[in-house]
This record gives structure tokens, sequence and C-alpha cells, in this order.
């Protein structure tokens, strides 16, 4: 008897074990414009000679925090000399702005500068989403007339909050008297002593520090090295994912709507727990045949783990940061990679949900014999939609139905019909007559046979046509980016534009996973809905 080893066990424990590993280091965020610096201190005296009290009215080390407590933006109109903490963080984050005017539900920026009004909007769209409490998802920017831009929320109010500054952990305190023993300490204490060579002691509170300088340093030189070593060091995030789900919902412009949901949970949990779900299943299933359950445990565990990945962003910053060592710009201003993603599949999903059904009745229709003459025409119709390229369908699109979400649509439609047709049509002609015939003498019905025979059998052929087409559509979608329908070629033509090779990557390699975990989900439900005797034929298990 052959002895059979649970190899998706122990995959998921390796995976578990890999993420773990990775978790545990901690990382500062390079990205100065998706994770802005925004430590500031205050100065207070002290009893001591050459030594002040500092303490943090701005600032965390926590990726991802929100502030605790939140309050309604104050409006008006504002110029650089402003205290109003939104309006000078638009200020100093964006290039030449002249005047930031604040009402209940828009923020209009006016700037004094020559750059393209577009290029203007993407690089104010992070400041105007980071100085706020309001979700990116609920502001929309626009550019106005005579170099403004105009932002927008859709919540009531624009809100703002302080985050709460957290040096170390609550009720604790660190201590250094003299700089052997800082260098030797925390690791936030080491950068300080490193990055601040006048620093002589320091004492380390939640929310203030306490420093001892040389007598000859300037007191003002030293708190603003300091307060430049705090923000080249903040934000710290560890590069363990949390799980992230996601929600599907209807949407009156495009079908359906793909919300991502982070979990709060460590993905290492969800890892293990796959794993030990997959020892279950093993044991279960060990003799039995099982056709169902584990392949589709498999899938959508699969699909969940690159989800995570997608979601969190320190491992997206780290990676291309690695790549792109001398970049202060490497993850895309506008949104997250998981938002592009649902974007992305948004796309993909509606267009399959047009090619498929269409594809399999014109594939149906044109091999019975009542319409096998229009074959040809269906063949010269479905191939005319990857003869033109895609660029040409999207830019043709645009000005009829105008840009935005349909004319990528239809661009998709066109180009991934091909596929499903002619793999429907191949599939069931591939059926053998002799079988249709013997099926007719038991008195089956042409719509019996037509189910319960040529469909099954051909099945395998026809998934093989659908796999082609939605991974192409993957591929594809990325022009939809060029008419305004966002996805993961919103980065490559941003990265292309600017010049940002972060950029190009930060869409390329997710569309490239994306393309992998599609191809794999479609093989489990092909396996899943190839018939077994064909499955043992074709060698397929």
């Amino acid at each position: 008897m052959r002895v059979r080893i649970p190899w998706a066990v122990l995959l998921w424990i390796a995976i578990s074990g890999v993420i773990f590993v990775i978790g545990l280091r901690v990382v500062t965020l390079r990205d100065t414009e998706r994770f802005p610096y925004n430590f500031q201190l205050t100065a207070n005296p002290t009893d001591q000679d050459h030594t002040v009290h500092l303490t943090i009215v701005a600032g965390t080390f926590e990726y991802g925090v929100r502030p605790e407590v939140s309050q309604a933006v104050e409006t008006g109109v504002y110029l650089a000399d402003t205290d109003h903490p939104v309006a000078l963080s638009l200020f100093s984050a964006i290039p030449n702005v002249v005047e930031v005017r604040i009402d209940e539900q828009t923020i209009t920026i006016a700037y004094d500068n020559d750059i393209e009004a577009d290029l203007m909007l993407r690089r104010a769209q992070r400041p105007v989403i980071n100085s706020v409490l309001n979700t990116a998802d609920h502001i929309e920017g626009a550019t106005g007339t005579d170099q403004t831009l105009i932002f927008t929320t859709s919540d009531a109010e624009w809100r703002y909050g302080h985050y709460i500054p957290a040096l170390i952990p609550e009720d604790e305190q660190e201590v250094y008297p003299d700089r052997a023993s800082g260098e030797a300490g925390s690791a936030l204490a080491q950068f300080l002593f490193e990055n601040v060579n006048a620093l002589e002691a320091l004492t380390l509170n939640p929310d203030s520090l306490v420093v001892t300088y040389r007598a000859t340093a300037l007191e003002t030189q030293v708190i603003s090295q300091i307060e430049l070593a705090l923000n080249q060091f903040h934000p710290r995030a560890s590069l363990l994912p949390n799980l992230w789900i996601f929600s599907i919902t209807g949407h009156p412009s495009k079908i359906i709507q793909i919300m991502p949901i982070d979990t709060d949970i460590p993905l290492v949990f969800f890892t293990l727990g796959i794993a030990l779900l997959e020892g279950l299943l093993f044991a279960y299933f060990y003799a039995k045949d099982d056709k169902i359950v584990r392949p589709m445990v498999r899938l959508t565990s699969v699909f969940l783990l690159f989800w995570s990945i997608y979601g969190h962003e320190p491992l997206w910053d780290y990676g291309l940061g690695l790549l792109f060592p001398n970049s202060n710009q490497l993850v895309h201003p506008s949104a997250t990679v998981i938002q592009f993603t649902a974007q992305h599949l948004e796309l993909v999903l509606v267009s399959s949900l047009i090619i498929i059904p269409v594809g399999l009745i014109f594939g149906i229709l044109v091999t019975r014999d009542e319409f096998r003459e229009v074959l040809p025409l269906v063949n010269n119709l479905v191939n005319s939609g990857q003869t033109v390229p895609t660029i040409a369908i999207v830019a043709f699109m645009a000005p009829i139905i105008g840009f935005g979400f349909w004319p990528a649509i239809i661009a998709l439609i066109a180009y991934g019909l091909l596929p499903v047709v002619r793999n429907t049509i191949a599939g069931l002609e591939a059926v053998d007559d002799f079988i249709i015939d013997s099926a007719r003498g038991m008195g089956l019905t042409p719509s019996q046979i037509l189910y319960q025979i040529e469909l099954p059998i051909a099945s395998s052929v026809i998934m093989a046509g659908i796999r082609t087409s939605m991974v192409i559509n993957v591929g594809t979608a990325t022009l939809g980016a060029f008419v305004g329908s966002g996805g993961l070629g919103t980065p490559i033509a941003s990265g292309l534009s600017m010049t940002v090779d972060s950029f190009i990557l930060l869409g390329a390699i997710p569309a490239a996973l994306l393309a992998i975990m599609i191809d794999y989900i479609l093989e489990r439900i092909e396996y899943v809905l190839t018939p077994r005797g064909l499955q043992i034929e074709s060698g397929v298990e």
C-alpha cells in the first residue's frame, strides 16, 4: 500500500515559517509622500544647564494608527503663515501653494507654478489624504480654473485629529546618562545618539524627551537635529501582514464593487490554521475520493494569502526600497496596492461575467446544425477583437461613451471573446459522433444530449478557454488606466509618464501575481468540473 504524504500541510507550515520570520523585522518606511514625516516638538526649559525638555505635540511611530479623537476641520481661507493644522500640512507638503480654502466638504488649493495641472493634482492627492481623517475612498480631486485644485469629500465634513505620541510603551521610561549607555541602548536611543553629535544624555518618555547637550552647541540646532532624527526614524512598521478579506456589493455604474477589509488578525495565524485544516482534511479523506472540499479550501486560502500580501503596504515599501534605494517615492500616492487590485479585479470579473455566457452561447449555437452556416461569421467577429489593438479599442470608445469604467470593459470583452468561443466550438466538435448517436438511440432529447453528454465531455477544453481569456484580461486591463478606469495600470501609466521606476513595478508585479493566482484558481475549478473518467484519461489529479 502506497503511503501518502500531506504535502499541502508541509507547504503551509513552511509558508507560516517564512511569514513569521519576515514579521520579526521592523523597518522604517521609506516613502516620504505616502508616509509623511510629522513629528513636531515644543521646548521647555529645565533647572539643569544645557538641558531641555522636549514635548511631542504631533507624531507617532505606529504605522496605520489613526487618532482616537477627531474634530471637525475649521473652515476659512488660509495663507502660508497660518497655524491651522490641515492648511499648514498642505503648505509644507505641496510645492508653491499660495492659498488654501477649506469649506465644509471641499478644499480648494491655489498654486503658483508651471507644472501641468494633472501632475499637480497627483502630487497633491496624497498630502490631502494624509492631512485629514476622512478615508481616501471618500475623497475625490479635480483640477479647477486659474491654477487651482479642488478636493471634495462625500462625508458630511472634513475631520482632523492629532496622532498620539508613542516613543516608547506607555508608563515606561528609558534613561541614558551618557553617550556610551545611549549607544548601547534601544534602537531609538542608538539612532538619536548616532544622528545628534551634540547629544550627551537622554531620557525617553512616551510623549517627551529630556535632552542634555554639549555646552558649545546651540539649543535650537540640537532641537532641530532631534526632530529630524525622529522623522527619519518614523514611521516604524512590522513586515508581518494581517489577514485581509473582501466584500462584493452591487454598484450602479460598475455592476459590482470589491471592498478590501483588514481583519487585524496576523496572517501567520491564518496560514497555521489552514495547515491544521489541511491536516484534518487529509486524515478524513485519506481513503476517500474528494473533488470539492480540498480544492475549494486551497483556492480560497491561496487567494486570501496573496490578497493579504497586497494589503500590507510596508512590504511593498520595503521591497521597492531595496530595488530603488535612492528613491523617496516608492508607492503610488493616490491608492494602495490592494485598492488598485480591487479595481483591477472589478474590470476582470465584470468583463468575464459578460464574456463567458456570450462566448458559450455563440460557441454552442454555431455547433448546432440549424446555425452552422453562421460559423464563419462568428469566427471572423471574435477574431477581429484580437486583430485590432486593445489600446485602439479603448481610445475609440472613450470619446463615444466617455472616460471611465466601461470603455475598458468593452475593450476587454472584444479581446477576451476569442478564446472562449474558439474553445467552446473545439470542445463540442471533438465529441465523438458515435457517443451522440448512442445518446439519440437511448431516447435523449437534443437539450439532454447537450447538457448531459457534450458539455461535460467538452468541459476541460471550454475551461481552458475561460482560463486563457481571464488571464489575458488581467494583463489587458492595465490599459484601462489610460481612460481613467483605475486598476493596476494606474501606477504603471504614472510611472511611465513621470519616469518613476518603482511605480511601474508596483503595478506590474501585482498584475503578474494576480494572473498566476487566477490561473491557479481556474485550474482548480476545472479540476472540479471535469468528469472523473476524463481526469484519469488526461492525467489530471
